[in-house]
């Protein structure tokens, strides 16, 4: 099998994945988002690679950034004419076409009657008097792009709100205001064909209150079989959404001890959970795209 990594190249959880895939017989390559270019005529549509055939038997979209669209239809065209095979599904799936937007997760967790913090969706600072009518302080803000904690703010004013919006602007399409929930970490399932295989327990570092291992929160292995609800959720969340390989940030309320669904991220970093609970996370996403 000829498998494509879009987003991951130089690090150490394409090489991870890329050990694997060897032992198994398959070849396994990552390339940057803008390595694509896309030649099209009257009844021609060629997407390559630099200038070579996308002939991959898969193709996991780990993190197109800013190519987001023209990577979901390159996606789309090849899975339609080719039958090649798409991670995540829900990035060809009609129904989830526009799933670059944490709205759709909304939607879908609101439909489902799943617990989450009280969001809003602002575009811009204009509107955010209004939008905090319904909230109290502290609130979260985060960028509708930020990844691995990054882009993320714990506020106590509407001020600061208004100024993150008006800086980062040109940077993000959309920002979340999001209800702060009292906790001393959270909880990130790992979830691979809807199937919980492990989890971690996150503590933010001193002094943060952002959990992700990127910024310096700690890690320990957690045992799901101890909250079954916390796996239940994880796994239903990532099969609403389509996402196969997810990432789900629950987080139980400090006082209420009741999970909240935080983000489901189609792209996660595996590293943190592989030396936390000695998974062989490469070992079963390559067994995952085999099985499909």
């Amino acid at each position: 099998m000829k498998i494509l990594i879009v987003g991951l190249v130089k690090n150490e959880q394409v090489n991870r994945l890329r050990q694997e895939a060897e032992k198994r017989g398959h070849i396994l390559e990552g390339v940057y988002p803008s390595d694509l270019i896309i030649n099209s005529d009257s009844g021609k549509f060629e997407p390559t690679l630099k200038g070579k055939p996308i002939d991959h038997d898969l193709i996991y979209l780990w993190a197109t950034g800013k190519k987001r669209w023209e990577w979901t239809t390159v996606a789309y065209f090849l899975h339609k004419t080719k039958g090649t095979k798409i991670i995540n599904y829900k990035v060809i799936d009609p129904a989830y076409f526009y799933a670059h937007s944490p709205v759709v997760d909304y939607l879908k967790q609101s439909e489902n009657n799943l617990l989450f913090p009280k969001s809003a969706v602002v575009f811009k600072s204009k509107v955010v008097d209004d939008v905090m009518k319904g909230f109290s302080y502290p609130v979260i803000v985060k960028s509708s792009l930020g990844k691995k904690g990054q882009g993320v703010y714990k506020v106590e004013s509407i001020e600061e709100i208004k100024k993150i919006v008006n800086e980062n602007k040109e940077e993000t399409p959309a920002f979340v205001i999001r209800e702060f929930i009292p906790n001393d970490g959270d909880i990130r399932v790992f979830t691979i064909g809807y199937k919980a295989i492990g989890a971690m327990k996150r503590t933010p570092a001193k002094g943060d209150f952002r959990s992700n291992i990127s910024q310096g929160g700690a890690g320990e292995s957690y045992d799901l079989s101890k909250n079954l609800f916390v796996q239940e959720i994880a796994e239903k969340i990532s099969k609403i959404t389509r996402t196969e390989i997810a990432g789900v940030d629950i987080m139980l309320h400090a006082e209420t001890n009741k999970p909240y669904i935080l983000e489901t991220n189609p792209g996660p970093q595996f590293l943190g959970l592989e030396k936390y609970t000695n998974l062989n996370v490469a070992l079963e996403i390559i067994k995952y795209f085999e099985s499909l």
